[in-house]
């Protein structure tokens, strides 16, 4: 593993091609997507949310860019083995709980975009910030303030705590924001040894820059690009939906581990396998679609939360992970 070559979205292309290559628990079925690919475009055209619902917003540019920055630090994990005792705020879980924590902070007065604020943020702090309704707490707690305290001194030690000081180091180019935030912070570096080769996944690197990217909606001289260089921002929804269709088939082996909701190990060969059939998957479905990868990647998001409530949706796999 050397991070000093380019981990950028075709080295993510090039590991999943590799995994798939000689994976034994999951397959990839083309002819399902001819099903899916119209209920992905369906979904695309009801459109999307505006920038302030999905991300709250603080009305000023550059404090907006560091919101994002970090709360995309601690965007992962937020299922429970206790459905009963999930967290949530106001009502709203994962990521949609996430921005509300981030909204009600910003309410009450902390700065939550404030680098100097960040690095300094303590469990109590973050147990306030992100304390649910009826006292369920966030999972991973301490997984959090770590990233968001790596990612806070990450930019004051190099950019005077400014992210969009950040992104002009890297020319506001999306695979290179990719590539210099997974080389400077460790909780970006989402990958494992499989086959005895280092593969890269990189779904919370590469969703940074493209979250970013929604700013242009609000700031018209903002903007990122070669966001369509991305790959599929591969998490538990995803895989998800992709299996509902009959587009990731699992051996009866994995199905069975995941329908019982065993826990699949961080790195494990299975965990691999499904996320990197997913990043896979999409490519092709963009195609289907004629959409951008991360139009996709939204679009199948979206079909996600309105069959939350679905009986037959089968569980997303279980795996502890501070990386989705």
């Amino acid at each position: 593993m050397d991070l000093d070559h380019p981990i950028i979205p075709d080295t993510v292309r090039e590991s999943a091609a590799f995994v798939m290559e000689y994976a034994s628990d999951v397959k990839i079925d083309y002819e399902a997507m001819k099903t899916l690919a119209p209920k992905i475009q369906e979904r695309f055209e009801r459109g999307f949310d505006s920038v302030e619902d999905a991300f709250g917003s603080t009305d000023n540019l550059d404090d907006d860019i560091n919101l994002i920055y970090f709360e995309t630090a601690a965007n992962f994990c937020f299922w429970s083995q206790h459905p009963e005792n999930k967290w949530k705020i106001n009502g709203t879980g994962g990521w949609y709980g996430l921005k509300t924590a981030f909204n009600n902070a910003l309410a009450h007065g902390e700065k939550v975009y404030d680098a100097r604020f960040m690095s300094q943020l303590t469990l109590q702090q973050a147990a306030a910030i992100f304390k649910g309704d009826n006292e369920s707490r966030i999972p991973l707690l301490e997984q959090r303030v770590n990233n968001i305290i790596e990612a806070a001194n990450f930019l004051l030690k190099h950019h005077d705590g400014s992210a969009h000081n950040f992104l002009r180091s890297c020319d506001f180019d999306a695979p290179t924001i990719t590539r210099e935030i997974t080389k400077a912070c460790a909780s970006y570096r989402d990958g494992a040894w499989y086959q005895g080769r280092w593969v890269w996944i990189l779904k919370r690197a590469q969703i940074l820059p493209n979250d970013l990217a929604q700013l242009s909606q609000k700031y018209a001289q903002f903007s990122i690009k070669n966001t369509d260089q991305l790959t599929i921002f591969a998490d538990y929804r995803l895989p998800q939906i992709l299996r509902h269709y009959g587009v990731l088939a699992y051996s009866e082996k994995l199905a069975s581990l995941i329908d019982t909701k065993h826990l699949l190990p961080s790195g494990s060969r299975e965990e691999i396998e499904i996320r990197m059939g997913t990043i896979l998957a999409c490519d092709k479905l963009a195609e289907h679609c004629s959409m951008s990868v991360a139009d996709t990647d939204v679009s199948l998001w979206l079909i996600s939360q309105d069959m939350r409530d679905d009986l037959s949706l089968k569980p997303h796999h279980l795996t502890i992970s501070h990386y989705y």
